[in-house]
């Protein structure tokens, strides 16, 4: 009975296994074979038209690319991570969750922004090296959404320098992108035809917007306003028709200057000669600020952060929706911020944000612009002075005179006289197209056109209170004047807050004073108010002490 059992028992096992060998073994049914998705820009062409995905209940996790980076990718060390970039990055996946996105990127390559550029890429090769990552995590799940994922961010990139390149067309391939990005080689010219690169990869992406219905973002990244600025008003219809919005990476304009960096940072990188300031500047759309000196020279003029950007991408940035995003560390080393013979520069100034948006520039049209100025009279007069040459002033003149004979002393006296009188037709040109636009000065409602005329005035009369001053007190002692002391040598000119010249020279003096203490109580916490109480730190008048 047992060996029966036994018997049984081996006869059922090796049924099973044959029976289980023989399931392995059989070939799978058509239905079971996997057939390979095909993925318009990645591994097919790009047709049809985009469809909008249904947004997932439960979005997944974004990626966290401080807290949680890929293991493999690494940082280089000495190289800014802008939180302005990383914010920038996860609106760009955020859209790519709601709706197909193309990011179109559009880098400068001149010599100024290189070091800005290079840590903007690396966060940017970061951010597409960690789609790579969850395209290949959702590829092993084999599911729809994952192959669905691959079309939903495309991405384009350009650079410009005197030219613009195209290094990738639009595609869903991230690794293309990130290799896209080391393509990008520093351009020679000192030109930076930044606008004109806009526009070629504004045409080259409008369909996608027009025709398949993708939303475009245009990312631009430069440290400069550009070299042709005047295309900017063309770019106006279609990027506001479409809805495409520009984001600008780049650096705050300085208040009311073209240029943060002296001119030998690209000047003559292509063995040219002659070449211009770098443009940087300003934050209007003309310049709004009197050019002059301070009245001493350990007055060092700052070099203001303006709290803008340069007008024309500020101007393209609002009117599609985007925004200039300005970085505080554009990677600017000593040697380019050191102009030859002076100390080195620095876009500096501590001013809140909420007050500086009272004052800032209106973004209109050339046409509407033009407008305003012919409008008010000192408004169109703030415009014309800010067009003048830089206005020398009277800097540290000589104010020690020894009396040794008459003849010498007479001499030095108008010596001295001379030296001042050559700044005054500057000074008096600059004031009297000023004085013209007077009248309508009260009819100003904008505060930065307040400010500017108001701090232009003051500091004007200032500087012609002190060499009308100084003239007039030298021409008073030639006339003679006696040593109280009878062991004194020498006359001293000294700042005063009172003169003794005459009553013309005190007026001016007077509406100076009036002038820069209205701009300092009525724009406080501005780069204005700065300025004036820079100037009001020298008195405007002159008097004589003997020693």
């Amino acid at each position: 009975m047992g060996l029966r059992l036994c018997g049984l028992l081996l006869a059922i096992g090796f049924l099973v296994l044959t029976i289980g060998c023989g399931a392995e073994s059989e070939p799978e049914s058509p239905a079971q074979v996997k057939t390979k998705k095909v993925i318009p820009g990645v591994n097919a062409p790009l047709t049809g038209t985009a469809k909008a995905r249904p947004k997932r209940e439960q979005p997944k996790p974004s990626l966290n690319l401080e807290i949680e980076p890929p293991s493999q990718q690494t940082v280089r060390p000495a190289t800014a991570i802008h939180p302005e970039v990383n914010q920038l990055l996860e609106r760009f996946k955020q859209s790519k969750d709601d709706a197909p996105t193309l990011v179109v990127w559009i880098v400068d390559r001149t010599k100024s922004a290189a070091n800005m550029v290079d840590a903007v890429k690396m966060q940017t090769q970061y951010f597409y090296d960690g789609l790579v990552i969850e395209e290949e995590q959702q590829t092993e799940t084999n599911s729809e959404e994952a192959l669905t994922e691959q079309t939903q961010l495309l991405t384009s990139v350009y650079s410009f320098g005197e030219s613009t390149e195209r290094h990738l067309a639009a595609s869903g391939d991230f690794k293309a992108v990130t290799a896209a990005f080391t393509q990008i080689s520093i351009d020679s010219s000192g030109v930076e035809n930044s606008f004109t690169a806009v526009r070629q990869a504004t045409d080259d992406v409008l369909d996608f917007r027009r025709k398949q219905g993708y939303e475009v973002f245009l990312v631009v990244v430069t440290d400069e306003a550009g070299d042709d600025q005047d295309q900017a008003e063309l770019l106006r219809s279609d990027l506001a028709k479409y809805v495409i919005p520009v984001y600008v990476v780049g650096v705050h304009a300085p208040f009311g200057k073209r240029a943060i960096l002296p001119e030998h940072v690209e000047a003559g990188v292509d063995g040219a000669a002659g070449r211009m300031f770098i443009n940087q500047g300003p934050e209007t759309r003309d310049t709004e600020q009197l050019l002059m000196e301070y009245p001493t020279a350990s007055m060092v003029t700052e070099t203001v952060d303006s709290g803008f950007g340069p007008f024309a991408w500020e101007y393209i940035c609002r009117i599609s929706g985007g925004s200039f995003l300005a970085l505080r560390a554009p990677g600017y080393t000593s040697s380019m911020l050191n102009r030859p013979g002076s100390r080195p520069v620095a876009l500096i100034g501590s001013y809140k944000r909420s007050s500086l948006q009272k004052y800032a520039p209106d973004y209109i049209s050339q046409a509407e612009y033009e407008a305003k100025i012919q409008e008010n009279k000192a408004l169109a007069a703030l415009i014309q002075v800010s067009k003048l040459e830089t206005i020398p002033v009277l800097n540290n003149p000589k104010r020690d005179f020894v009396k040794r004979d008459e003849a010498g002393f007479s001499r030095d006296l108008s010596q001295s006289q001379l030296t001042a009188a050559q700044l005054e037709p500057a000074l008096l040109q600059a004031y009297e197209i000023l004085r013209l636009g007077e009248s309508d000065r009260s009819k100003l409602t904008n505060l930065r056109w307040q400010a500017g005329y108001d701090l232009a005035m003051g500091r004007l009369l200032a500087a012609r209170s002190r060499v009308e001053g100084y003239n007039a007190m030298l021409a008073l002692m030639k006339r003679g004047k006696t040593f109280e002391n009878e062991t004194s040598t020498t006359w001293v000119l000294v700042p005063s807050m009172d003169t003794e010249v005459g009553s013309v020279i005190k007026k001016i003096g007077e509406r100076a004073v009036q002038y820069l203490e209205r701009v300092k109580t009525e724009h406080s916490g501005t780069p204005w108010a700065r300025m004036a109480e820079m100037e009001l730190q020298v008195p405007v008048h002159w008097q004589w002490q003997e020693q």
